[in-house]
Protein backbone atom coordinates (compact mmCIF):
# COMPACT_ATOMS: atom_id res chain seq x y z
CA UNK A 1 0.00 0.00 0.00
CA UNK A 2 1.22 3.59 -0.82
CA UNK A 3 0.29 6.37 0.90
CA UNK A 4 0.32 9.48 -0.34
CA UNK A 5 -0.44 13.22 1.47
CA UNK A 6 -2.44 16.07 0.24
CA UNK A 7 -3.23 19.44 1.34
CA UNK A 8 -6.45 21.26 0.70
CA UNK A 9 -6.68 24.67 0.66
CA UNK A 10 -10.40 25.13 1.64
CA UNK A 11 -13.53 23.85 3.51
CA UNK A 12 -14.63 22.16 0.72
CA UNK A 13 -13.22 21.21 -2.34
CA UNK A 14 -12.17 18.96 -4.90
CA UNK A 15 -8.20 18.00 -5.14
CA UNK A 16 -7.65 16.04 -8.29
CA UNK A 17 -5.16 13.45 -7.73
CA UNK A 18 -5.04 11.07 -10.67
CA UNK A 19 -1.32 11.78 -10.85
CA UNK A 20 -0.75 10.37 -7.50
CA UNK A 21 -2.25 7.36 -8.21
CA UNK A 22 -1.20 6.58 -11.64
CA UNK A 23 2.45 7.26 -9.91
CA UNK A 24 1.69 4.73 -7.48
CA UNK A 25 0.44 2.38 -9.69
CA UNK A 26 3.42 2.71 -11.85
CA UNK A 27 5.58 1.81 -8.69
CA UNK A 28 3.66 -1.08 -8.18
CA UNK A 29 4.55 -3.13 -11.55
CA UNK A 30 0.83 -4.22 -11.28
CA UNK A 31 0.07 -4.52 -15.16
CA UNK A 32 -3.58 -5.57 -14.90
CA UNK A 33 -6.03 -5.49 -11.86
CA UNK A 34 -7.27 -2.42 -9.73
CA UNK A 35 -6.14 0.61 -8.00
CA UNK A 36 -8.27 0.72 -4.37
CA UNK A 37 -7.81 4.30 -3.62
CA UNK A 38 -9.30 4.88 0.08
CA UNK A 39 -9.01 7.91 2.35
CA UNK A 40 -9.01 7.22 6.41
CA UNK A 41 -10.76 10.47 7.37
CA UNK A 42 -14.18 10.65 8.67
CA UNK A 43 -14.89 14.37 6.60
CA UNK A 44 -13.43 13.56 3.56
CA UNK A 45 -14.32 11.18 0.43
CA UNK A 46 -13.03 9.96 -2.85
CA UNK A 47 -14.70 9.76 -6.31
CA UNK A 48 -14.37 9.78 -9.93
CA UNK A 49 -15.88 12.49 -12.12
CA UNK A 50 -15.34 14.76 -14.81
CA UNK A 51 -11.41 16.22 -14.89
CA UNK A 52 -12.23 18.58 -18.18
CA UNK A 53 -14.33 21.01 -17.36
CA UNK A 54 -13.52 22.74 -13.69
CA UNK A 55 -17.43 23.80 -13.86
CA UNK A 56 -18.44 20.14 -13.04
CA UNK A 57 -16.49 20.07 -9.83
CA UNK A 58 -18.09 23.57 -8.83
CA UNK A 59 -21.64 22.08 -9.41
CA UNK A 60 -20.33 19.07 -7.64
CA UNK A 61 -19.68 21.48 -4.28
CA UNK A 62 -22.95 23.52 -4.83
CA UNK A 63 -24.75 20.40 -5.18
CA UNK A 64 -23.51 19.10 -2.01
CA UNK A 65 -24.00 22.12 0.05
CA UNK A 66 -27.50 22.17 -1.52
CA UNK A 67 -28.26 18.93 -0.08
CA UNK A 68 -28.11 20.02 3.79
CA UNK A 69 -31.29 21.20 5.32
CA UNK A 70 -30.45 23.84 8.30
CA UNK A 71 -31.09 21.30 11.64
CA UNK A 72 -29.49 22.02 14.76
CA UNK A 73 -26.32 19.51 14.46
CA UNK A 74 -25.80 17.70 17.75
CA UNK A 75 -21.78 16.43 17.01
CA UNK A 76 -20.04 19.78 19.18
CA UNK A 77 -17.38 20.09 16.79
CA UNK A 78 -19.29 22.13 14.11
CA UNK A 79 -18.83 19.67 11.38
CA UNK A 80 -21.32 17.05 11.12
CA UNK A 81 -22.12 18.39 7.77
CA UNK A 82 -18.78 17.11 6.59
CA UNK A 83 -19.47 13.49 8.01
CA UNK A 84 -22.77 13.43 6.74
CA UNK A 85 -21.15 14.03 2.70
CA UNK A 86 -18.44 12.01 3.79
CA UNK A 87 -20.98 8.96 4.28
CA UNK A 88 -23.18 9.87 1.09
CA UNK A 89 -20.18 9.78 -1.23
CA UNK A 90 -18.09 7.22 -0.11
CA UNK A 91 -14.28 7.00 1.13
CA UNK A 92 -12.55 5.42 -1.75
CA UNK A 93 -13.24 3.91 -5.23
CA UNK A 94 -11.43 1.12 -7.18
CA UNK A 95 -10.60 2.12 -11.02
CA UNK A 96 -9.33 -0.63 -13.19
CA UNK A 97 -5.93 -1.22 -14.19
CA UNK A 98 -4.82 -2.04 -18.10
CA UNK A 99 -1.08 -2.73 -19.44
CA UNK A 100 0.21 -0.34 -16.18
CA UNK A 101 -2.11 2.64 -16.06
CA UNK A 102 -4.92 3.54 -15.05
CA UNK A 103 -8.03 2.43 -16.87
CA UNK A 104 -10.11 5.23 -16.43
CA UNK A 105 -12.42 7.17 -18.76
CA UNK A 106 -11.83 9.74 -21.53
CA UNK A 107 -12.87 12.72 -18.87
CA UNK A 108 -12.58 10.72 -15.53
CA UNK A 109 -10.59 11.89 -13.00
CA UNK A 110 -9.32 10.37 -8.97
CA UNK A 111 -10.89 13.29 -6.80
CA UNK A 112 -10.32 13.89 -3.25
CA UNK A 113 -13.14 15.50 -1.57
CA UNK A 114 -12.43 17.52 1.32
CA UNK A 115 -15.26 18.56 3.14
CA UNK A 116 -13.82 19.89 6.48
CA UNK A 117 -10.47 21.71 5.57
CA UNK A 118 -8.09 23.25 5.04
CA UNK A 119 -6.20 20.22 6.12
CA UNK A 120 -3.84 17.73 5.06
CA UNK A 121 -5.66 14.39 4.15
CA UNK A 122 -3.79 10.98 3.40
CA UNK A 123 -4.74 8.87 0.40
CA UNK A 124 -4.20 5.31 0.47
CA UNK A 125 -3.65 3.19 -2.62
CA UNK A 126 -3.53 -0.77 -3.06
CA UNK A 127 -2.76 -2.01 -6.58
CA UNK A 128 -3.72 -5.95 -6.68
CA UNK A 129 -2.92 -7.70 -9.68
CA UNK A 130 -5.18 -10.12 -11.57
Amino acid sequence: MDVIEVSSQRRRQLVDVTTYVQEAVAASAVTAGVAHVAVPHTTAAVLLNENADPAVGDDILRALEAMLPAIAWRHAEGNSDAHLLSTLVGHSVTVPIAEGELALGRWQAVYLLELDGPRKREIWITCLGA
